[in-house]
């Protein structure tokens, strides 16, 4: 995400929403009233949109007291894949091709792009007026879109869900789930992910109640059936202190990961790219260790697998700088549990030193 700005409403919207994150945390249940958020939308700094979410009535669900132990993983070298655009979503097409979409001021809507496993990627179409779109496919097959668009009944940014068509360049019927910003300019960024039952769960960024710089945090609701269509929110915090872009990976029972970024503070503190663990997907444990260098900022994390514990990770990169900034799509692979080892090899070479000095 990059920080929200603005609110004239032009033909579509961008969610800037990423700043620098504090240490993971772990966060329990706490019950919280329907909440309102709208959303501006800036692209490299200038206004291209607005786009509304609305929160859903929090519910008490329960979950595990221990999350799953740290996610450790490695990024290989990154593809750029000549985009220049942030809020990427990535969907794997059944022909092994990955389907991209994000804001671009080239196509002045959400292009969607047809990319190869190597990063050729191709502009095939564009959606207007909606931002940081993401889809699931239902049990039924069919897939649906959850996006930000500016609702003209309330003039905030709102989370809207629609069928979206076969080959992905189209919506249906637009419904506003009732989930805003109420105006906050660290709110949005939605990732929608199928759990083991059926439903739909999204996720999204708000700001923390306390205020302040880098204290974003992330909620989720949850739907009441199969469809998709209708959320209750759910109790607490998925995480707390600047985390933001938060994209699921895998949600098996018993076995969540999911990717983020740390939110945009300043120029000493790029946003980086940071791995989460959870039994449940509701109580995360974040690996504060970052998967991307300092010498640039990473946001807006998505990613498809490739293999067991492999993931190709799309993501937007932008200088360290202030103000406005160029952002560009990247691609790496992701490897589960690759840091594992290369930290048990330090740690063994620090040992056999100290052993040598004695």
């Amino acid at each position: 995400m990059r920080r929200q700005e603005g609110c004239d409403p032009p033909a579509f919207a961008v969610v800037n929403v990423p700043r620098e994150p504090k240490s993971g945390m772990r966060i329990g249940p706490r019950t919280n009233g329907p909440i309102a958020i709208v959303l501006p939308v800036r692209f490299s700094g200038r206004l291209v949109g607005t786009m509304v979410v609305t929160a859903l009535a929090a519910t008490g669900l329960a979950h595990p007291v221990h999350a799953a132990p740290d996610p450790a993983g490695s990024l290989g070298a990154a593809t750029a894949l000549g985009l220049d655009g942030a809020s990427p979503h990535a969907d794997l097409l059944a022909d092994g091709s990955v389907r991209l979409y994000f804001p671009s001021m080239q196509t002045g809507g959400t292009a969607v792009a047809q990319c190869t496993m190597v990063g050729t990627c191709q502009v095939v179409g564009s959606i207007d007026r909606i931002a940081d779109l993401t889809d699931v496919v239902l049990q039924d097959g069919s897939r649906r879109a959850y996006f930000v668009e500016l609702d003209p009944s309330t003039q905030q940014k709102t989370i809207f869900t629609a069928l979206l068509s076969a080959d992905g360049v189209a919506l249906g019927d637009r419904n506003s789930l009732g989930i805003s910003s109420g105006g906050a300019m660290a709110w949005g960024v939605p990732d929608s992910v199928i759990l083991p039952d059926g439903r739909v769960r999204l996720y999204w960024v708000e700001p923390s109640p306390q205020g302040g710089m880098a204290t974003e945090v992330v909620v989720s609701a949850t739907s009441t059936d199969a469809s998709g269509t209708a959320f209750v929110r759910d109790a607490g915090y998925r995480t707390t202190g600047g985390l933001v872009d938060f994209e699921v990976l895998r949600a098996e029972p018993g076995n969540w990961l999911a990717i983020m970024s740390t939110s945009p503070e300043d120029p000493k503190n790029p946003q980086r790219l940071l791995l989460a663990s959870s039994d449940d997907g509701l109580t995360w444990k974040v690996n504060s260790k970052s998967l991307t260098p300092r010498s640039m900022s990473y946001l807006d994390p998505t990613g498809v697998p490739t293999g067991k514990d492999t993931f190709m990770i799309y993501y937007a990169k932008a200088p360290n700088v202030l103000g406005d900034r160029q952002y560009t799509l990247e691609q790496a692979t992701l490897t589960v549990g690759a840091q594992d080892k290369s930290d048990t090899k330090k740690k063994k070479k620090k040992k056999k030193k100290k052993k040598k000095k004695r």
